[in-house]
Formats: structure tokens, C-alpha cells, sequence
């Protein structure tokens, strides 16, 4: 008796609502999707935050970390329609054949660069949540807070940089140093002679500007939440909480921080 060969299920286009869950973040499944058309958001959770890392559109591939995993962990982000969508659905025996006959160190560089797309999509999200405003707890020094905001991925460096007051001209460059930087903020070592030219209170708002390696030059504002002694007599130090970030310094901020 002559044994039947398996057959793939079809190709099948699907319909979505604005708001629709695709994906489900943390499940399993094994379809990959095409994008015909509308707008497709990802998400990931974030402290129980659904934070959106990226927007797809049509053309684009959703649901593909499962198969490249080899659908043995869950779905590392939910995908939601933005609006009404219509996505081909493809089951993974589709292109089960052509991944088996990659050369091993191409999926050995796939499955690495899998994994650091899921921790910067973690970390993004994380930088997303500093980012949304809070109700001030009066309970709570700004000293607290920023130590508080700075306890994770706090990174000891010493990185050069210029720093101006928000409202000043771009022209206008204050020098210093960055001693340790986190996901919240960074602590910031000057010289003394800078507070002649500029107040240096807390609650005064900064742009900083560095450069974490040749060409990754980055620019963020930041606050003042504490002021105390450096360590030498010439230099004071700031703890700084980030106020606003570009999302492309954000990622590169990311991967700085990336262990």
C-alpha cells in the first residue's frame, strides 16, 4: 500500500477589523502572515503596558519568529490591525524545505540575530514607558525618583559630551563628562566654572550630545534630579532623568546597553 505524501494546507487570505488581535503575544502558533494590505502594529507587554515597538504595511512579514524558532517558543510580540487589514496566511511546510537547506551558519547567524530583535524590542519598550508622563507623588524626592529610574541596565562609562540649557541657542557648548548612563538617565561630572555661566539647579532641563562609539552620535534632554560633590574639589555631579529621546537614539541607546 503505497503511503500517502502530506499535503500543505492552502494559502487563505484573512480579513481583519481595526483592533483585531493577530498574534498573541506569549502563545504559540505557526502561521506566517503576509500583509496585502492595511497597516499592522506590533506590541509588546511592558509591566503590564501593551507598548507598540513598529508598524507594518503591505508587503511585510508577520509572525515569522515562530517559524525561524522552529515554533518551539511562544509568539515574542502580539500583532494587531491599525485598520482594516487583509493578510495571506502561509503554514510553515511552505518554506520548511528551503530553510532546511540553508548552509548551517546561515541559521546559525538568523537565529542570533533573532534573538537580540526580541531583548532590543524589550528594551525599546522599556525606554517607551520612561518616557510616558507620571502623577507626582509628593511622597517621593526627585532624588528617589531618579534613583529609582536609573537601577536597571546602569552602565559605568566615561563618555565626553557637550550639554547646553534646553532654551539656549545651539551655538552655546557646556563640556563634561558622562560617568555611568541607564535606560532613566545618566549621572554628569563638570566643572565647577560651568555653574558661573548657567544655573545648575534641580529641575533645570539639558540637551546632551555624545557619541557612544565613532558615528553612533546621540542627543538627548534630560533633567537635573540631584546635585552632589564629584570627586575631586573642581567638579560637581548631576544625576540627569531623560525628558525626551528620539526613537532612533532611543534604539541606539539600547544596543549600547546591550550586555
Amino acid at each position: 500500500m503505497m503511503k500517502h505524501e502530506e499535503k500543505t494546507p492552502p494559502v487563505s487570505r484573512l480579513n481583519y477589523a481595526e483592533g483585531d488581535l493577530i498574534i498573541k503575544e506569549g502563545d504559540f502558533g505557526i502561521s506566517i502572515y503576509e500583509i496585502i494590505s492595511g497597516k499592522i502594529g506590533i506590541f509588546v507587554d511592558s509591566e503590564g503596558t501593551e507598548v507598540k515597538v513598529a508598524t507594518l504595511g503591505p508587503g511585510m512579514i508577520v509572525g515569522e519568529m515562530s517559524f525561524l524558532s522552529s515554533n518551539t517558543t511562544p509568539r515574542s510580540a502580539s500583532a494587531r490591525a491599525l485598520e482594516d487589514s487583509c493578510l495571506e496566511a502561509w503554514h510553515p511546510a511552505m518554506l520548511s524545505n528551503a530553510y532546511k537547506q540553508m548552509p548551517d551558519i546561515l541559521k546559525h547567524i538568523t537565529g542570533q540575530a533573532l534573538k537580540r530583535l526580541v531583548r532590543v524590542n524589550k528594551m525599546v519598550s522599556g525606554l517607551t514607558l520612561n518616557k510616558e508622563p507620571t502623577k507626582p507623588s509628593p511622597a517621593k524626592k526627585p532624588s528617589q525618583t531618579w534613583k529609582e529610574k536609573r537601577s536597571a541596565y546602569r552602565k559605568k562609562v566615561n563618555l565626553n559630551c557637550t550639554y547646553r540649557p534646553v532654551k539656549s541657542p545651539e551655538s552655546f557648548k557646556l563640556n563634561g563628562r558622562i560617568d555611568d548612563i541607564s535606560r532613566g538617565g545618566l549621572f554628569l561630572v563638570v566643572n565647577r566654572t560651568n555653574l558661573s555661566t548657567c544655573p545648575h539647579v534641580t529641575g533645570d532641563k539639558f540637551v546632551i550630545h555624545t557619541a557612544f562609539s565613532p558615528g553612533q552620535e546621540v542627543e538627548m534632554t534630560a533633567k537635573i534630579a540631584s546635585v552632589r560633590e564629584a570627586k575631586t574639589a573642581a567638579t560637581i555631579g548631576l544625576g540627569m532623568a531623560f525628558t525626551d529621546m528620539t526613537s532612533g537614539d532611543q534604539k541606539k541607546l539600547g544596543f549600547f546597553l546591550m550586555p
